[in-house]
């Protein structure tokens, strides 16, 4: 009985990152931790309910067509804009940002990092390629749900390597089994351990 899902975005065409590779890695570390055999013994049925599951969600963009934000364990595909040499001020970049996070200096393009939500668009736009997405990597999110009582997932960490996000879901996975009640969600599960993952 398989108590966990992973569910990702498909074809994707706005992805920033690889979701088969990390699904992949992401399987491998909630098998490593055994996560099927020892919560198990949590739930008394053959078929679990839903609520009664963790859910796991990899978005390859900010888009988050997956929806990391209700689930219990969620990445986001993140990849930080930079300005280069070579911009020649067109608005192209302007024009893709539908977060008015660019404006045009004197010189280049000026992108606003408190209202960027690092998808890349901007990039995509540049005819000359001054834009690059230097940093890619994913947000990570944890303990999101809904129901009676719903919540957002909180970050636990803005731009994650691969590896950084393997360790996050191994110690989200050992709080949930060892901290974790029957028929607790894992934001629950968060928010009466005041648990801090930074």
């Amino acid at each position: 009985m398989n108590l966990f899902t992973i569910k990702k975005c498909r074809n994707c065409p706005n992805r920033l990152v690889n979701l088969d590779k990390l699904e992949n890695q992401l399987q491998q570390v909630m098998d490593s931790c055994q996560f099927n055999i020892r919560t198990g013994a949590r739930i008394n049925k053959e078929r679990p309910l839903h609520h009664q599951m963790f859910h796991l969600a990899l978005a390859g963009c900010p888009n988050s067509c997956s929806r990391p934000q209700i689930k219990d364990f969620g990445v986001q595909g993140q990849a930080v804009p930079e300005v280069g040499d070579g911009c020649s001020k067109c608005g192209a970049c302007i024009d893709a940002c539908a977060e008015a996070a660019i404006s045009m200096a004197e010189e280049k393009a000026a992108i606003d990092r408190s209202v960027c939500l690092n998808c890349g668009q901007c990039a995509r736009a540049c005819p000359t390629k001054a834009l690059q997405l230097n940093k890619v990597g994913y947000k990570v999110l944890a303990g999101g749900k809904l129901g009676r009582h719903p919540r957002l997932a909180t970050e636990l960490m803005a731009m994650a390597t691969t590896e950084e996000v393997e360790v996050l879901l191994k110690r989200c996975v050992e709080l949930f089994i060892n901290e974790g009640r029957p028929g607790e969600r894992f934001g629950s599960v968060l928010n009466r351990t005041d648990k801090d993952f930074n």
